[in-house]
């Protein structure tokens, strides 16, 4: 029969890596992620700026779908570039990069426009044909006023405004 000190030193040894186990994961969970460019159409798009400069939209996207990317997702790879200060274009139209290294963009939401913010569904709504004149109708019925009743207009008042009408009775009729 093994001996009781033997068998506790086991149970504490299991419990104390399963706390440094633990203690792992939770530093693991709690670490930022650190950003790994890949070779994606991004960093490809700025890599190329960057080694070539003064090129024009047009060659960059001809240079970019020769190495098999889409030319729009360039083209706007460029102008989200452009926007956020990371290529230059300059009076000729041609295109220069600001760092030396690739970054990630931003959200584009930040650098909207404030009028093209959302996209709003209009419908068009189908004019229904007149009946022309027709259409016009005229309210024969007579214009008839309600009789006016002491009790009904007391009944309708509040108490400001009962107070208010005794004040300007008062003023015309003195007293």
């Amino acid at each position: 029969m093994p001996d009781l000190k033997s068998e506790m030193s086991k149970v504490l040894d299991a419990w104390e890596q399963d706390d440094q186990q633990t203690q792992e994961k939770q530093v693991q969970r709690t670490l930022p992620q650190i950003f790994r460019p890949t070779n994606n159409v991004t960093l490809e798009t700025f890599n190329y700026v960057r080694d070539n400069p003064n090129k024009l939209s047009g060659e960059i996207r001809a240079a970019m779908t020769a190495r098999g990317f889409n030319t729009g997702s360039v083209g706007s790879l460029i102008t989200q570039f452009t926007k956020q200060g990371r290529f230059i274009r300059d009076h000729n139209n041609r295109y220069h990069a600001t760092a030396r290294e690739y970054t990630p963009l931003k959200s584009t939401k930040k650098f909207r426009p404030e009028g093209k913010r959302t996209n709003k569904i209009v419908q068009i709504k189908t004019k229904t044909p007149s009946a022309g004149i027709a259409a016009l109708q005229v309210d024969t019925t007579p214009k008839v006023k309600p009789s006016w009743d002491v009790d009904t207009v007391l009944d309708t008042m509040s108490i400001v405004q009962a107070r208010t009408l005794y004040d300007a009775l008062k003023k015309i009729f003195g007293g």
